[in-house]
């Protein structure tokens, strides 16, 4: 660690854990041994500077390394004896923790979809570790590759060393507003405090500037409020700048955990939809000469219907699809709609949203006035049908789906409510993913086909217009592409800004009982 002693960091770091946990004997002996020379390959010296540096990847070095093998360490002797068989098993340990995490997923909750990942096989270990240069490079090698697992790696490794040089101060906030122009002592405490965060300032100084209200409003908006670029009195800017360094960090370890869920590399071509910030990102590598990024808004899930966290693929674009209403919302929105209804409000109600009633096995429409509907909202029936949407400018997927391959009927989609993409707060759907860009994102998937953008926007139906049919295209086999979707709570953005938003999913405090090495 740069500049930072190692009696000073160990001082800082929160209480190591009470016992060290043993590593797991394996069953087959020959296995342990090849994991054996691989590890072997590392001096003690080096193998214990790696741990202490394990740091960067948010895993605490003291659960792996212990006061006592500290004490072992430092007594002399002989080390390879004395020494080696428990520096071994703390890499070992240390190694699976970075690369596929100390924490089960599908233990944490059911928008989850992920199982834990198998770890390294003794020969695969081994080709990392001949690359290797060094115990610390050799973790690094083990540890994900992937761009989000980097940019919340880049976050924790700005701002930890703040935390152990007592850079990130508590600041006391004033009785009164701050906002444009104002002056205040506290002011040059702010900034610095948001410089730490990445947020850049001409000037230091304690006047409230253009900078500062800049920042403010951007932080307004990670906090799903509508940004007003004034520091209030005991508001909610001054709640998020109470936060302690520490529990930053914490955050930070934890989206470190759900990336090590994940593929340690992905693929040339992907998106990453991060669902706690509400945004869409596509990267294409696939042409070394030619990056290409598309980053937008989108709307997903609500708390109480989560977006789950998955890996996924696009394999089909709809132009003007059907919206089958899915169970939950069938049973939650639309039965509770319709129950209290008399049978003309039922018929207003369908025609007014283009819907129409069918047999669970789509062979049959059905007169919806002539559905108990209250008997279905009693329990009694229900199971049977199905309501759809016909395709048409208000339907509830737009004019644009997505589909995906997951049998949650969960897919991206364009919508109806396209000013929602204005608000700060944009966790409302039912679970689906909302596109602000959708015609950007079907012009790119189909750009090798006849479907170029003028050709789908003409098929797609005009203000007044409802249709009878879909258009379905399914995505060239070069353009299927990977969609990852997690709840990201923390990360460095690309202007180099540390982000933070609230944990409304609850997932973080679910993952920090189960997770090993919090600081």
């Amino acid at each position: 660690m740069r500049g930072i002693q190692l009696a000073v960091f160990f001082a800082i770091i929160v209480q190591s854990m009470s016992s060290f946990a043993q590593y797991e004997v394996t069953s087959r002996v020959r296995e342990n041994l090849n994991y054996t020379t691989v590890l072997n390959r590392f001096g003690i010296d080096d193998l214990r500077e790696g741990i202490l540096r394990s740091w960067k990847h948010g895993l605490n070095p003291r659960a792996y390394w212990t006061e006592q093998m500290e004490y072992t360490y430092k007594s002399g002797g002989n080390r390879e004896r004395n020494l080696r068989p428990q520096a071994n098993q703390a890499l070992l340990k240390l190694l699976k923790d970075v690369s596929i995490g100390s924490v089960d997923p599908q233990t944490v909750s059911n928008d989850i979809k992920f199982v834990q990942k198998t770890f390294f096989t003794p020969q695969q270990l081994q080709v990392l570790a001949i690359a290797a240069v060094s115990a610390d490079t050799f973790i690094d090698k083990v540890a994900p590759q992937n761009a989000p697992y980097r940019a919340v790696k880049d976050a924790l490794e700005a701002l930890f060393p703040t935390c152990v040089n007592n850079e990130w101060k508590e600041i006391v906030p004033p009785n009164v507003a701050l906002r444009l122009y104002s002056r205040n002592p506290v002011i040059p405490e702010v900034k610095k405090r948001m410089a730490i965060l990445g947020y850049k300032f001409k000037n230091m100084d304690d006047l409230f500037d253009a900078d500062l209200q800049n920042a403010v409003v951007d932080i307004q908006w990670g906090m799903r409020i509508n940004p007003d670029g004034i520091i209030s009195p005991k508001g909610k800017v001054w709640a998020f700048l109470s936060v302690p360094c520490l529990e930053r960090v914490t955050q930070l370890q934890i989206d470190m955990e759900k990336m090590r869920w994940f593929p340690q590399y992905f693929e040339n071509r992907y998106i990453f939809v991060n669902l706690a910030m509400s945004y869409f990102n596509l990267i294409d590598e696939s042409n070394p000469d030619w990056q290409r990024v598309m980053s937008f808004r989108t709307v997903n899930g609500r708390p109480a219907r989560k977006s789950p966290t998955m890996r996924d693929q696009i394999v089909k674009v709809i132009i003007n699809p059907f919206w089958i209403v899915p169970p939950t919302i069938f049973w939650e929105d639309k039965v509770n709609d319709l129950r209290n209804l008399t049978k003309p409000q039922i018929a207003e109600y369908f025609d007014s949203h283009r819907y129409e009633a069918w047999t669970g096995d789509f062979r049959k429409r059905i007169d919806p006035t002539t559905i108990d509907w209250a008997g279905i909202s009693a329990g009694r029936g229900g199971a049977d049908i199905n309501i759809r949407q016909l395709p048409h400018l208000g339907n509830a997927l737009g004019v644009l789906k997505f589909d995906l391959t997951n049998p949650f009927s969960i897919y991206l989609h364009d919508t109806n409510q396209r000013e929602l993409f204005n608000e700060p707060f944009r966790q409302l759907s039912s679970g689906c993913i909302r596109l602000e860009k959708p015609l950007d994102l079907a012009e790119y998937l189909l750009e090798d086909t006849p479907w170029d953008r003028q050709t789908i926007s003409s098929m797609m139906a005009r203000p007044g217009e409802v249709m009878s049919k879909s258009t379905e295209i399914p995505v060239p086999k070069s353009k299927i592409t990977t969609v990852y979707t997690v709840y990201l709570t923390s990360m460095m953005s690309s202007d180099g800004v540390v982000r933070f938003v609230d944990d409304i999913y609850g997932q973080n405090a679910a993952i920090r009982d189960r997770l090993r090495g919090l600081f």
